[in-house]
């Protein structure tokens, strides 16, 4: 390998930073992850906006959850199952979402996003993040 080549790009996930759904998954996440090689990042933090202004063919809205491979963005249901292959090997039975169609995950992933915070009161974000964020 030469000294000078670039490092790949992180695989970065997006989130609500104010939403008590969101942070549990993230809790999930980091006890599930089969390497710690994910980056996290607020949608509102400024981090978030530096990358969205590095990145201006990537858009993205304040409400939903992104996931950036390196490559490609996934938003809302995608963006889950994307990230699926880099937890344990027993979260898999979710990749089962993949034979739904489009349409109807992402109205699963609204139908829960619209409430998440009327059923999670509790906004905890977990310690582990704190070396894991997007800079």
């Amino acid at each position: 390998m030469l000294k000078d080549q670039a490092t790949p790009p992180k695989a970065i996930l997006f989130f609500d930073g104010d939403c008590p759904l969101c942070n549990r998954v993230l809790t999930f996440i980091l006890s599930n992850e089969i390497r710690a090689d994910l980056v996290f990042s607020p949608l509102d933090a400024s981090s978030s906006e530096r990358w969205r202004e590095a990145h201006p063919n990537m858009l993205m809205e304040e409400d939903s959850v992104y996931y950036f491979d390196g490559l490609n963005l996934y938003k809302k249901s995608t963006a889950v199952l994307q990230l699926l292959p880099k937890l344990r090997w027993y979260t898999g039975v979710l990749r089962l979402g993949w034979l739904l169609p489009l349409k109807l995950r992402d109205r699963c992933y609204d139908f829960v996003a619209r409430r998440r915070k009327r059923i999670f009161k509790e906004c905890i974000m977990d310690p582990r993040l704190m070396g894991r964020m997007l800079h």
